[in-house]
């Protein structure tokens, strides 16, 4: 499988693990595919985990799905509502609820602001990609 869109614009052994643990986990490839795009860190760092010990690229992108399925169990406790949209997506209030845990404006960590911008970067991304056999 590859990806369409800009997330086929990563390497194919990182998009390999991406759907490897995707389907382990139990999420959407191209969302984590997009918090990668959206994170764009340096090796060991790829995915933004910060919080736990993950220095290889499978270990970030293992915590990223973990967080990513966590959240969506979240978002069903606070809001009620599964967050899936009409095309069968987490929806992008569900990219705004994650956006608050994962990447939160005003953290110490990011003196720039970049934050602000993670939700919609993730949302492009994950939106705007696919999955081709």
């Amino acid at each position: 499988m590859k990806f369409t869109g800009e997330a086929a614009s990563l390497p194919d052994h990182e998009q390999a693990i991406i759907f490897q643990t995707a389907a382990e986990i139990g999420v959407p490839a191209t969302f984590l595919a997009a918090i990668r795009i959206a994170e764009n860190g340096r090796a060991g760092r790829e995915f933004g985990v910060l919080s736990e010990a993950a220095d290889t690229y499978e270990a970030q992108c293992r915590i990223a799905a973990l967080s990513i399925r966590n959240n969506t169990y979240r978002h069903v406790a606070r809001f009620r509502e599964w967050p899936v949209d009409a095309q069968g997506d987490l929806s992008e209030a569900f990219t705004k609820f994650m956006a608050t845990r994962w990447a939160p404006v005003g953290t110490e960590n990011d003196p720039t602001n970049l934050n602000a911008h993670w939700p919609g970067n993730v949302w492009r991304v994950h939106h705007g990609s696919g999955v081709v056999a």
